[in-house]
């Protein structure tokens, strides 16, 4: 190495320039390097599904020493009997013989006691589809001529009924079932053939049936008090595009757009909402909602703290992010001791976290002008966002994080990684319209399979769209 160093000296002052702006250019990318291999699902927006095996978690308590399992004294859980009214069959079980003297009991001892052991059993039954045929015949007029007569309107349709569809769509979407798997389910379950091609007909029709459901709950959200949003990554074959999530007190609105602007959130929500808005601090919100009340997530905000304290870039960065995450943990810790606490105001807690949020601003005041970039940024960002970080603490009902529309991806990402995405624009719409009605269902603690079969039998019936939220909320 010495002798490296000595040749690139005697080769002259440019040479030793341009050695060292090459180097000084490697240890740039070294450092970006470092700190991309630093980030983890703690500090940055990463999930933590993406964090790697050396990624050690922290533990929060020690390690039990009891065993796996139930542990001695407790009670355990075992399903509820049913009122014996909702069995199909009843069957009364008598001793063959006496256990003390063996003496067989005769039939007309064998008689229905007051309160029996009751024991309830539940099967399958034989899945057995049920199969119709209709014939069209042709009668000749007495003027000669020949007619022949319409098939009904529900089945002409398709040769599928409506809980057919509903199955197919369910099973889709709820267990990510793939269409080639469909088919083996509907074949080895039911015992009937159905073409891959008709697989993707049924979701079309069910897109197209779910529609109306969609634009109640579209029209819910744009005019509900409390919303959180959030948008992630989607596919329509290698063109990357957005899943959008609106999620409100009763139901979650899914939509698939090419953007990921403001445009979009002026699309579903109108030119103006009233409300307010809960998200991270992407810049689509704060240009379509300027004027507005907003609720940032701290989730997000604590991560990009804790990023720089592990990053170490420089003091200010250790020190800075130490400061505000303890204030967060003090903060919190109020937050926390008034949802558990009865009588305890919005206003009282408001109050009593003054002084947390003084030490807060005073820290951010005081790394407004720091040397490390990133300090300064994060201080400036924070005071320019300060208006929308504590709503939560002044309205009712808003929560300090995006946890609920982070989490209404959690299904549509998994459901993602199967499939790939989407292969056309059909699908897009199919993906956010059926993700909208099962995931508001979920919500709703309504079975989804049973919504998607009244939905799928209005449609086959020309009856009446089933409502999705009650109609004092639409009104």
């Amino acid at each position: 190495m010495n002798a490296y160093a000595e040749a690139i000296i005697d080769a002259g002052q440019e040479a030793v320039i341009i050695t060292l702006s090459q180097q000084c250019e490697q240890i740039k990318k070294l450092e970006k390097r470092v700190a991309s291999l630093r980030q983890n699902s703690t500090n940055s927006s990463k999930s933590p599904s993406s964090d790697g095996p050396e990624i050690k978690k922290e533990i929060k308590k020690r390690k039990s020493r009891k065993k796996q399992g139930g542990q001695l004294g407790h009670k355990g859980k075992k399903r509820s009997l049913l009122p014996s009214e909702q069995m199909d069959t009843i069957h009364d079980c008598y001793p063959k013989q006496c256990e003390e003297c063996s003496n067989h009991f005769a039939d007309d001892q064998k008689k229905p006691t007051d309160k029996p052991a009751r024991y309830q059993w539940f099967e399958l039954p034989v899945i057995k589809v049920i199969m119709e045929e209709f014939r069209c015949h042709t009668l000749t007029c007495n003027c000669g001529h020949r007619t022949t007569a319409s098939l009904p309107k529900y089945v002409a349709i398709s040769c599928f009924g409506p809980r057919m569809h509903a199955a197919i769509a369910y099973l889709n979407v709820e267990h990510r079932v793939s269409k080639r798997g469909i088919t083996d389910i509907v074949k080895n379950f039911f015992n009937l053939d159905i073409a891959l091609g008709s697989t993707c007909s049924v979701a079309n029709r069910v897109s197209d049936a779910c529609q109306p459901v969609v634009e109640q709950i579209r029209s819910y959200v744009a005019n509900t008090f409390n919303l959180n949003i959030d948008e992630t990554g989607w596919k329509n074959k290698a063109k990357r595009i957005y899943l959008w999530s609106f999620v409100g007190t009763l139901c979650v609105f899914f939509h698939i757009n090419d953007s990921r602007g403001s445009k979009v959130l002026k699309k579903i929500l109108g030119p103006v909402f009233n409300g307010v808005i809960g998200s991270d601090d992407f810049s689509a919100y704060s240009a379509y909602h300027k004027n507005g009340t907003r609720q940032l997530c701290w989730a997000h905000l604590i991560r990009k703290f804790k990023a720089l304290k592990e990053n170490r870039g420089s003091p200010d960065s250790y020190v800075f992010s130490k400061n505000m995450l303890k204030e967060t943990g003090r903060l919190f810790s109020y937050w926390h001791a008034y949802l558990e606490t009865d009588g305890c105001s919005l206003e009282q807690l408001y109050q009593a976290t003054t002084l947390i949020r003084a030490r807060m601003k005073k820290y951010c005041k005081q790394y407004y002008d720091s040397d490390d970039k990133a300090v300064r940024t994060r201080a400036r960002r924070t005071l320019k966002n300060w208006p929308h970080l504590f709503t939560f603490l002044q309205v009712e009902g808003v929560e300090p994080t995006n946890n609920r529309a982070e989490q209404s991806f959690r299904h549509a990402v998994m459901w993602r990684k199967i499939c790939f995405g989407s292969q056309s624009k059909s699908g897009e719409r199919y993906v956010a319209r059926i993700l909208s009605v099962t995931r508001t269902c979920k919500m709703q603690g309504r079975n989804p399979f049973v919504f998607l079969s009244e939905l799928m039998e209005s449609t086959f019936k020309e009856q009446p769209t089933p409502e999705i939220l009650p109609n004092v909320l639409l009104n």
